[in-house]
């Protein structure tokens, strides 16, 4: 019944978001090719292609506020009032709160992926941070079984991210709490913004 329900609402927002562009910093849309957009957030740059070209463009953060791909939403912050400009795939808004996440392999070639997720303010201030990665040893094994009592905890009233994360929960068979990074994987944005 979670994958039906989760296939329905992805079809759901595939219906509700079936554009795809940039919005620059100065409020202007640009739309892009389907399945064209991919970032290297190392880099902090992003490549997409234009609606109706195959050309590949690229762009700095510094160049754009957000994208729209799909069910995804990409988004440059100011973390902290900080100069520097970082990327993340937001996973929530709330009227009160943002949650964003983004994950980087630790080296090119290497099965170990880090993840960082952070909960924000209104004004991009960070309330919490968490960090893990897919490793199996016992502290991101523990790590990782946080994940779920944090986002429930900063996001009680967001039902849709709420059943999403819920599909991602620990079964006993799951002893590495590795489910949860499924969630991460496909980053699907969810508005609970009304």
């Amino acid at each position: 019944m979670k994958k039906l329900y989760l296939l329905l609402f992805l079809c759901i927002s595939q219906i509700a978001f079936p554009d795809s562009f940039i919005v620059k910093k100065d409020g202007s849309k640009t739309e892009i090719k389907k399945n064209s957009f991919r970032i290297d957030a190392s880099e902090k740059t992003i490549y997409y292609k234009l609606a109706n070209s195959e050309k590949e463009f690229k762009a700095n953060f510094r160049d754009f506020d957000y994208v729209i791909f799909g069910v995804n939403k990409f988004k440059t912050f100011k973390l902290d009032k900080s100069n520097e400009i970082s990327g993340f795939f937001v996973l929530a808004e709330t009227p009160e709160r943002t949650l964003v996440s983004i994950s980087m392999p630790e080296e090119e070639g290497s099965s170990t992926v880090f993840y960082v997720f952070h909960v924000l303010d209104k004004e991009d201030m960070i309330i919490e941070t968490h960090e893990f990665s897919n490793s199996r040893n016992q502290k991101n094994v523990n790590l990782r079984g946080e994940i779920y009592s944090k986002i429930k905890f900063y996001f009680p009233n967001c039902e849709l991210l709420l059943n999403r994360l819920a599909n991602s929960e620990r079964n006993i068979q799951d002893t590495s709490n590795m489910a949860v990074l499924g969630f991460f994987n496909t980053p699907v944005y969810i508005s609970c913004l009304q």
